[in-house]
């Protein structure tokens, strides 16, 4: 069977390789007081992937971008096993799931917030209750889905002559 190459979209191998690599984030998620409701947070971060899955989102593939996050979250994964660092892992994750997310406005400020569901941020924010840090997850990742919905909304509309 011979593969079209406009078919072919290596940004997927790619976000299962990131996906596989990050593992590490259900041990967290089970364990740790800081990590809780994380996977709630990731979940709501993912909405703009999820719809590009979907087909909601009609700006179609990400492209020469897609290609180039890819490239970027395959380095950042491979130093991240080298140097066994996982937030490198994570942040792979987080670009491998973008590259493979269609092009908006806003998508720089959505990546950013991928600190929502990454165990890092309760590193960063340590001096904060364990329920401090939950809730600022699950905002931060609210408002990652909405600047996402916003920037989907006006990506999608049509220009005036």
């Amino acid at each position: 069977m011979k593969i079209k190459s406009s078919n072919f979209r290596p940004e997927w191998g790619v976000l299962a390789f990131c996906a596989w690599q990050s593992s590490n984030l259900v041990t967290g998620w089970r364990h740790s007081p800081f990590d809780r409701l994380e996977w709630l947070a990731l979940g709501i971060w993912l909405a703009p992937t999820l719809a590009s899955v979907g087909g909601f989102l009609a700006a179609g593939p990400a492209g020469k971008r897609g290609i180039w996050l890819a490239w970027l979250a395959l380095a950042a994964c491979l130093a991240g096993i080298l140097t066994d660092m996982h937030f490198l892992k994570h942040g792979a994750l987080a670009l491998a799931c973008a590259a493979v997310t269609p092009p908006f406005r806003f998508d720089i400020a959505w990546l950013a917030l991928a600190v929502a569901w990454m165990p890092a941020l309760g590193w960063i924010v340590r001096g904060v209750p364990a329920s401090g840090v939950v809730g600022m997850r699950l905002t931060l990742a609210t408002l990652a889905a909405l600047i996402a919905l916003a920037g989907a909304r006006t990506s999608l509309r049509p220009t005036q002559p």
